[in-house]
């Protein structure tokens, strides 16, 4: 058993007292949630978005502007390797900005979760899920997507689904407050993993209409109390 397939403290190894800050945190929101009466539609709208974007001030600050580099890495060959073949596959099914977008949730993986570099696995393995999990939050991968998890497998030369390897990479991209929401996502395909810093300017013009329509939306509703 490596480190992909292990969820023991013993492997993750936190500090004890940021866990247990971290679990208060979420049971107060949990508790928040509960004490809510049921959303209408554009709040339902706008929860979902601050799923995607990571709260309500990523929400504010949603806008088109592409994605840009360089992306600093850390100075590990491992990382490198990585980074190397997430651009390999930006370069072969997307563009420079996705490929960005792939190099900025490597970087953050490393900055919450570095050990799920490192673990004895393949670069390619690391490789597969950080392309899928941000491909998810962009909605370029999937069964009716250009990009299916078929295609990435043999892109990147892994024995199994690209979505098995994404599953330990989201999760530390959401950390222990799960960036997702219960109801219907309100762009088909598209997943939350509540950091607006990698998705896309054709995912946030996407984001930014739903949020005009939910503002007016919510704005009629006032004027209308």
């Amino acid at each position: 058993m490596h480190y992909y397939d292990c969820p023991c403290d013993e492997c993750r190894g936190p500090d004890t007292d940021t866990l247990f800050q971290r679990v208060l945190s979420v049971i107060e929101r949990l508790e928040q949630e509960l004490a809510r009466p049921p959303l209408k539609e554009y709040e339902r709208a706008l929860a979902w978005l601050e799923a995607a974007c990571g709260g309500p001030t990523g929400v504010r600050a949603l806008d088109t502007r592409p994605l840009t580099g360089p992306v600093a890495l850390p100075e590990d060959q491992r990382v490198r390797e990585v980074a190397g073949l997430l651009d390999d596959v930006a370069r072969q099914f997307y563009d420079a900005e996705t490929g960005w977008a792939f190099r900025r949730g490597l970087v953050r993986v490393c900055e919450v979760d570095p050990d799920l570099v490192a673990a004895s696995v393949l670069p390619a393995y690391v490789a597969a899920g950080v392309a899928w999990a941000v491909g998810e939050a962009n909605g370029l991968v999937g069964p009716d997507r250009r990009v299916t998890s078929t295609r990435l497998k043999y892109a990147l030369d892994v024995p199994g689904a690209p979505a098995t390897y994404a599953r330990p990479i989201r999760a530390a991209l959401r950390g222990l407050w799960p960036w997702h929401t219960e109801h219907t996502p309100i762009t088909p395909g598209v997943t939350t993993l509540g950091h607006l810093d990698l998705l896309t300017s054709a995912t946030r013009a996407q984001l930014v209409r739903v949020r005009e329509h939910a503002l007016a939306a919510r704005e009629a509703d006032r004027a209308a109390a």
